[in-house]
């Protein structure tokens, strides 16, 4: 706000020395092509004066023959700006200067008529209706002469010519019809010559009291805006906080959601989506209710592998991967996590599960396996291993059981599922169950 005072100031000294010093308005009568430009004399009115106009060199050059016949003889040039009742505002300039040259017998003088059309007293097509405002000033030499426009006066002949009440008589320029420039009252008979270079119209592009008024405007507004600015921008700061609040808020959320992402990341196999060895120790760590018994190990391996990757290659193998893992997660529960151990083994940790559920989960996944779609068209089988934890045995131990199952699945021909004991030791007393059991 203390800056927006400051350019008002400088804006407001700038514009009262640019409206003293320039910002002129300037209007060439004798250049305007819409002005008509006539000569003429006084025997329109019964006198005997002639005059001729001849324009060239930059000038109008009126030539006339004044003769005194008559009480008021002249010769004058009439800038005719229109024909109708809308005329031009002169009350918008300060001044008129004419470049002019005079030569003639006596005294030199000219006369200048402004004729301005009013409603209330002029008549269309009456040019004597129409109020005119004169003066007379000398032409002492060859050069410009300024007249300032408040010395006009409304014609005293032309008062007593149209009985004009005195609250009419005002001089008034708003609505200017024509512009006349006469040889003066009392020259002198004989040749007068009188050169005409310019007719100029000054005044400002924005009057004195427009500029007042739109200066004071603008002053009054800035007071009246300074409490409503400073609120505004109280309330702004007070936004901006917010909003820097909340942008912190977004990225803690973000880093938050990155940290968590790296974590996942960092517990996730990036082939299968499974968790790896370092998930399943942090899954267990953070979820005391996965060991809790009854919970059963899922060991699970992928029949043949070896020979899937020399026959069709490496990127194949990838994808039975992909593919068997997924087939994993669509049959197991949310809760049920699925680990990939290392190549082609997978382990699930079952918690609130005995060993007859996971046996039921094992023959649903051997059911799914064989109804799969795989790459290269390839038919794919597993062997499955599954131990149930018994009360404060180690997962440690669990896992191994579950391992020793798998070896003796694998031995007994693949594509079965082998349940150990729960009082078995590895390698002795595995059972193989056959297919169709259910998981729920």
């Amino acid at each position: 706000m203390y800056r927006a005072i400051a350019i008002l100031m400088v804006i407001t000294i700038g514009l009262l020395v640019w409206h003293h010093f320039g910002m002129e308005r300037v209007v060439d009568l004798t250049q305007r092509r819409d002005v008509r430009i006539e000569a003429m004399d006084d025997r329109w009115m019964g006198g005997r004066s002639s005059v001729s106009l001849e324009r060239g060199n930059g000038a109008l050059t009126m030539r006339c023959q004044l003769v005194r016949s008559i009480e008021w003889p002249a010769c004058k040039y009439q800038f005719l700006i229109s024909e109708t009742a809308a005329g031009m505002d002169l009350s918008e300039f300060d001044a008129v200067t004419f470049d002019v040259k005079y030569e003639g017998p006596g005294r030199h003088a000219l006369r200048v008529m402004l004729l301005n059309y009013e409603p209330a007293i002029s008549k269309p097509g009456e040019v004597m209706t129409r109020k005119v405002n004169e003066v007379e000033f000398p032409v002492t030499g060859d050069g410009e002469i300024r007249v300032p426009l408040n010395v006009f006066h409304t014609a005293t002949w032309w008062i007593d010519y149209m009985k004009v009440p005195l609250d009419e008589t005002d001089m008034r320029i708003d609505n200017v019809t024509s512009v006349e420039v006469l040889t003066g009252a009392t020259s002198a008979a004989g040749e007068h010559v009188v050169e005409l270079r310019s007719l100029r119209l000054h005044g400002k592009w924005v009057t004195s009291g427009e500029l007042y008024v739109g200066l004071m405007a603008a002053w009054i507004m800035c007071a009246v805006s300074w409490p409503v600015l400073t609120s505004l921008h109280l309330r702004r700061e007070l936004g901006e906080s917010s909003r820097r609040l909340t942008l912190l808020g977004e990225i803690n959320a973000a880093l938050q959601l990155e940290a968590r992402e790296l974590v996942e990341q960092a517990n996730t196999d990036p082939l299968t989506g499974a968790l790896n060895r370092q998930g399943l120790r942090a899954a267990l760590m953070s979820t005391s209710s996965l060991l809790a018994p009854p919970m059963a190990v899922v060991f699970a391996d992928i029949d043949h592998f070896k020979r899937i990757n020399d026959r069709h290659g490496h990127d194949v193998g990838d994808g039975v991967l992909r593919e068997f893992a997924a087939v994993i997660h669509g049959e197991i529960r949310a809760n049920d996590k699925l680990v990939r151990w290392g190549g082609e083994e997978f382990l699930i940790v079952c918690p609130a599960t005995g060993a007859d559920q996971a046996r039921q989960l094992a023959e649903k996944l051997r059911a799914a396996l064989r109804v799969g779609a795989w790459p290269a068209g390839l038919r794919v089988t597993a062997s499955f291993g599954i131990a149930a934890r018994t009360p404060d045995e180690d997962i440690g131990a669990v896992i191994k059981r579950a391992d020793g199952a798998l070896y003796a699945a694998k031995a007994a021909g693949r594509d079965c599922v082998v349940v150990a004991e729960a009082t078995a030791l590895p390698g002795t007393n595995w059972s193989a169950e056959p297919a169709g059991a259910h998981y729920d």
